[in-house]
This record gives C-alpha cells, structure tokens and sequence, in this order.
C-alpha cells in the first residue's frame, strides 16, 4: 500500500493501512467519526488501519461472544460494565485501537460513574474481544499490551483462544481469568451453539450449565 505525507488527512472510503499518519491527523480522522459504527481504526506508531462496515458473520460472533461473557458473569454475580468499541489511544505511546468488544472487571471501581475516560491514566478494559482478526495488516496484540489490557479473547472463526498478560507478552491459557470455569474449548462449544440454537434456548443452555458448575 502507497504512503501517504505526513499531516496529510487521506479520504477514508474503504478498508485499507496507511502510512505516514501523524498523531495530530489521527486525532482529527477520530473527531471527524465520533460516535460512528464505522469505520473502525487502528493506530501503530504512524500506521493506521482503517476497517469499513464488517460482515453480518462478524458482528453476530462478536455479539454472541460478549453475551457469553455476560450471561456467565450475572450467574456468578460478577460485575461489569461494558464499553463495547470504544475508542482507546495514548499519545505517550502512539497507540490507538478499538476492540470489537470490552468490559471492565477487576478494575470497574477506578471508572465508576465516569462517561469520559482520561486514556492517558485510566486503565485499559480488563477484558477485550476480537473477531476474525488474524489476517490484520496491524498487529494488534502488541497495542493490547502497551496498553496493558490483562485478558484477551479471540475468535478466529474456528476457535475461540483465551490470552493473559505476563510482563509484558500475552500467553495462551486454557482457562480465563476472569471467568475460570469456562475454558477455551467450552467457549467454543457455546459460540457454535448459539449458530444452531434460538437466542432464547441458547441463553437458557448457557445458565444452566453455569448451576451445573457452581
């Protein structure tokens, strides 16, 4: 992909990486699509991805990804507050992204009540979830980590994979933190299930099993 000149805003009509995208243009390319669905970007050091409306697919295990994660945290009276794809990004690192989806867990008390987060000294969400991202142009697990998020879960259209931060390098774990009753295989069952199953059924067979475990 052809580089772009540095401070210049490029015209963003399709899915592409570019180059040579300074903070300040970055910063005024996120003012521009504030609260827009679309698209959806991804900032290294000058690199910026951009991703365009995604595929019905995409979205529908995203969504069902997150809904796994909520319905087995009201049954283990967990509490979390959703951020969804909200926008992240540190100009003390020159990093920005956008998760699929994300929650606050462990640390959900040090964003109480606020609406607006301070990138520069609130934490990251304590978990993100990323779809179908493997192919990525921008590597994203390295921004997870600068920004210290601690568990990371990633579907890639066959498997679900759970990831923990350990200084500094995500490993594979079998189990999640937040959530150690489910492992990587049950969350594959469960997302496969929700493709086969009615929203209302699939919602009843993922509590149940929760009692069942309890």
């Amino acid at each position: 992909m052809a580089g772009i000149l540095e401070l210049t805003k490029p015209e963003l009509t399709k899915s592409e990486v570019l180059y040579g995208i300074s903070w300040e243009v970055y910063e005024e390319i996120l003012e521009e699509n504030w609260n827009k669905n679309s698209p959806r970007f991804t900032y290294d050091s000058g690199i910026l991805e951009v991703e365009m409306p995604n595929s019905l697919g995409h979205e529908e295990d995203s969504r069902n990804l997150a809904a796994l994660f909520e319905e087995i945290a009201v049954e283990l009276e967990i509490d979390f507050r959703r951020v969804g794809s909200t926008t992240y990004k540190k100009q003390g690192i020159h990093k920005g992204f956008e998760p699929d989806s994300g929650f606050y867990i462990q640390s959900i008390n040090l964003i109480e009540a606020k609406t607006d987060l301070d990138f520069e000294n609130d934490p990251p969400p304590d978990l993100t979830i990323e779809i179908n991202r493997t192919s990525s142009s921008v590597p994203r697990m390295p921004i997870f980590a600068a920004f210290g998020v601690p568990e990371v879960w990633r579907f890639d259209g066959t498997e679900v994979r759970f990831y923990f931060l350990e200084e500094g390098v995500y490993l594979e774990t079998k189990t999640s933190l937040t959530l150690p009753i489910l492992s990587s295989e049950k969350a594959t069952q469960l997302l496969n299930d929700s493709k086969k199953m009615k929203s209302t059924t699939w919602i009843r067979s993922i509590r149940d099993w929760v009692k069942m475990k309890k």
